[in-house]
């Protein structure tokens, strides 16, 4: 069973416009290894999580222990629901670095795009051997079994959050990041990233 993407995260904005798509994504990637697939409404899934943090808040506070609500949750499911796993997908942001263009995060590398170099930050070198700190997206899963025993999680790289905006930084030497065009929509980006989220768990073919 796959629940929501974000269940138990906040979504921030940049987000919400991809997450039918991701979990689209996800679910075919989850079918083509040949398994069975349930999924829940978005509005089933937050009743009861909602319900499995009053549960756990009335003994233990939320914020301490994020597994026994997820256990909580899960075996809830499992007394109306069959399932072998409940797969938990999050989509999150991850800090990375980017040195000469290159950035390497959670088992995938991307190019990092520079816009507006003008011939003047150009001329000056700026933009080679740059340095910047910079937002990764990834694709976070976390497998339960029908108990709500945690078994598998990881996290993968999909697409870098940000271009490299070099307006102006011939003059203020720093570079600014300005939010990538077509966040999270490179299909090949985003398979890669699942495959390598799911492995070995799911093992990539």
């Amino acid at each position: 069973m796959v629940l929501p993407i974000n269940l138990t995260l906040k979504t921030p904005s940049e987000f919400s416009p991809v997450l039918d798509d991701m979990f689209g994504a996800i679910a075919g990637y989850i079918r083509d290894r040949g398994d069975t697939l349930e999924t829940l409404s978005r509005k089933e899934a937050t009743a009861g999580w909602a319900a499995s943090i009053i549960e756990v808040k009335e003994s233990e506070a939320l914020e301490d222990n994020f597994e026994a609500a997820m256990r909580t949750y899960v075996t809830r499911l499992a007394e109306t629901r069959s399932f072998d796993a409940v797969i938990s997908p999050s989509i999150v942001y991850r800090t990375t670095t980017t040195r000469d263009r290159r950035v390497k995060w959670d088992g995938v590398f991307r190019k990092m795009k520079i816009v507006n170099l003008s011939d003047a930050a150009k001329n000056k070198g700026l933009a080679r051997g740059l340095t910047v700190e910079i937002n990764g997206v990834s694709l976070h899963v976390m497998v339960f079994g029908p108990e709500g025993d945690l078994i598998f999680q990881k996290f993968g790289g999909l697409d870098l959050a940000h271009d490299v905006d070099m307006a102006g930084a011939e003059f203020t030497m720093n570079p600014r990041l300005l939010l990538k065009e077509g966040l999270l929509k490179e299909s090949d980006h985003i398979s890669e990233g699942i495959g390598v989220t799911f492995d070995p768990y799911l093992p990539r073919r």
